[in-house]
């Protein structure tokens, strides 16, 4: 699945200036820039700056660092000093779904990292995952339940987002505990993953929008006006896995669904009883036609 974190800030005070985070997301080309720095031919420069990610929005690309932060900082009309002015929701794949969209950007099954992209596989390979951020964000303007106050897409937000392909250890990983690996290096494989700086008031400057609100499916009236508030955390999470699944075209395993991953975390005895029953029920099931697809081969040739 999809791991949408909706309020993360990534360290940073949320209730100032974007500027520490968004110039933390340009930790990725400053380390191309130290590439750069040692290249021998003008082709070797020209692929590793053609390798920097800009910032992205609804409708643009290649938004500056300078223009977020501008956007951003000057999206608070109304809110007081302690008041949240922006949230970094970030969105994580796994192996899989890297591979997959991988694969759809290039037709190869063999990709095991980004390097292994020529420059118009990599641009293909960013414009899918850019095309879902979009849908990610559609998504979290329609889980606000404002639609009635014009709140209906991401296009109604002000948001930025930023592809990153790299991950390091950090010293609180599995693997830098067990002394396996070392904090600091880079991991292998596909890593790509999305952050996103969205301001906490819509576009229009009238509505506060906060992804950390306790409230889910609540309703309100006023002046005779019923609408619901509230920003339910599992549904985005919900819609987002869906959403890759139809726009990617992915077949998902049982095991990979968010629904299925949280009751064998979170869920209760006789949950996890059940699911376990109804999933060595469905292996069999899946067993059985492929035993019965092998004999009809055979009995056929």
């Amino acid at each position: 699945m999809p791991i949408s974190k909706p309020h993360s800030s990534l360290g940073a005070d949320n209730k100032g200036s974007c500027s520490n985070l968004a110039i933390y997301l340009e930790k990725e080309n400053e380390e191309l820039d130290k590439i750069i720095s040692r290249a021998s031919s003008r082709n070797e420069i020209f692929e590793l700056e053609s390798r920097k990610q800009s910032f992205f929005t609804a409708s643009e690309v290649n938004i500056t660092t300078v223009e977020v932060i501008s956007m951003i900082d000057n999206n608070k009309r109304k809110l007081g000093a302690n008041d949240a002015k922006y949230f970094a929701p970030t969105i994580s794949f796994s192996p899989n779904e890297l591979s997959h969209i991988a694969y759809l950007a290039t037709g190869k099954s063999d990709i095991i990292n980004v390097w292994d992209l020529n420059l118009l596989e990599l641009e293909q390979f960013n414009t899918l995952i850019r095309e879902y951020g979009r849908k990610v964000m559609d998504n979290y303007a329609l889980n606000f339940n404002r639609q009635q106050k014009g709140i209906n897409t991401g296009s109604d937000l002000v948001y930025f987002a930023k592809i990153e392909h790299f991950r390091k250890f950090k010293g609180t990983d599995h693997d830098v505990i067990n002394g396996t690996e070392v904090a600091g290096q880079y991991k292998k494989g596909l890593n790509s993953h999305l952050h996103f700086i969205v301001s906490r008031k819509d576009k229009s400057q009238r509505l506060k929008l906060s992804p950390t609100c306790n409230e889910k499916n609540t309703n309100r009236t006023i002046a005779d006006n019923d609408y619901q508030v509230g920003f339910d955390r599992v549904k985005w999470i919900n819609l987002n896995e869906n959403t890759f699944d139809a726009h990617f075209q992915y077949k998902r395993k049982e095991l990979e669904k968010f629904q299925i991953q949280n009751i064998l975390k979170n869920g209760s005895l006789q949950e996890k009883f059940e699911l376990n029953k109804r999933l060595e029920s469905t292996q069999a099931t899946i067993e059985s036609a492929n035993k019965n697809q092998r004999h009809s081969t055979k009995l056929k040739m």
